[in-house]
């Protein structure tokens, strides 16, 4: 029998949805965490990003829909937590739960938003999040600070063993793939660089997103170099 990846229908529309503005210091929320998409938003002569962080208790059937809104700098796709904000406090808890570095690791943290994204929505099963009071007495809703995170066992199963299934998943690499099937080129790790790099000269791709690609390229066995 062929595994088409099909999952069981879940209905959430029963599920009670809630914000940040109705959690009070001091409690606490779990569940499966997504994080979604985000929106570029002006805000005066700059921009800045919008996004949102679900977690889905299936226990209790409740949707606790966090809002983020951090600087964007769009020359390197990187988001921006600064210090006491909501998204300096959830990212540096999670990195102080997963990766054990101290608390107030670092004074602010930027980051890449689609290797954050991809990261969180890969490796981590759920979450266990505090509400804190917010350093900025001006702020309307409370902190969040990560007390706990379940990270998946990586699959072996699920590793990309070739530079097709490897671009099935990086958009970015996926763009280089398709230019050298439509010259009719190998596909071959140098050539999928040489493209990549292309596309940096010209402006299609960032530095960040360039880096991010050419390590996915790395992890690959040498052999589908030969392709």
């Amino acid at each position: 029998m062929l595994d088409f990846g099909l999952t069981e229908e879940v209905n959430r529309e029963d599920y009670n949805t809630k914000f940040l503005n109705e959690l009070s210091p001091g409690e606490n929320i779990t569940g499966e965490i997504v994080v979604g998409e985000f929106q570029k938003v002006p805000m005066g002569k700059r921009e800045v990003a919008d996004f949102y962080i679900i977690i889905t208790n299936h226990q209790n059937r409740t949707k606790w829909v966090c809002e983020f809104t951090t600087p964007y700098y769009p020359e390197s796709d990187n988001i921006y937590g600064e210090s006491g904000g909501l998204f300096y406090t959830f990212i540096d808890s999670l990195n102080h739960v997963v990766n054990k570095t101290p608390l107030n690791w670092q004074e602010n943290y930027s980051t890449n938003f689609n290797k954050f994204r991809k990261t969180v929505n890969e490796s981590l099963s759920s979450i266990t999040a505090k509400a804190v009071p917010p350093v900025n007495s001006d702020a309307k809703t409370v902190n969040i600070q990560v007390t706990d995170a379940l990270v998946k066992s990586p699959s072996e199963d699920h590793k990309p063993t070739t530079i097709y299934d490897l671009a099935q998943e990086d958009p970015i690499i996926l763009m280089a793939y398709s230019k050298l099937r439509n010259k009719g080129d190998r596909i071959t790790v140098k050539n999928i660089t040489f493209e990549l790099r292309s596309s940096l000269d010209d402006g299609v791709i960032t530095k960040n997103a360039f880096k991010t690609a050419l390590d996915e390229l790395n992890q690959l066995e040498p052999s589908v170099d030969h392709q």
